[in-house]
């Protein structure tokens, strides 16, 4: 029996986005991360301790994932208002083909 590699090179981990499903590369996502102090927050490393979530730098996909999937991902109840408002600031420096108001 032989043993084929098909891919050379590196793997590169994949990830789905919370807010439109589709999956990518993790480094094409932006990894949003619920810490062990239970604050939810950016996590632009990727490396930060706590359970991770990961959304496309696009308008659309945040305001989807704000809408609850982000709070489902995370396993948190809700978002604290400190923390909805600072990823809420975020999604407002972001770009998309419709721009809706975030809510």
């Amino acid at each position: 029996m032989h043993h084929i590699s098909f891919m050379p090179g590196k793997h590169i981990p994949q990830r789905t986005c919370v807010g439109c499903g589709d999956v990518q590369g993790k480094r094409q996502l932006m990894r949003v991360v619920r810490a062990p102090d239970g604050r939810v927050q950016l996590d632009p490393t990727g490396k930060a301790n706590g359970r991770g979530a990961y959304v496309h730098e696009r308008l659309g996909c945040w305001q989807q994932a704000l809408r609850g999937r982000l709070s489902h991902a995370l396993k948190v109840e809700r978002l604290s208002d400190e923390d909805r408002t600072a990823l809420e600031r975020h999604a407002a420096t972001l770009s998309d083909e419709s721009r809706e108001a975030v809510r």
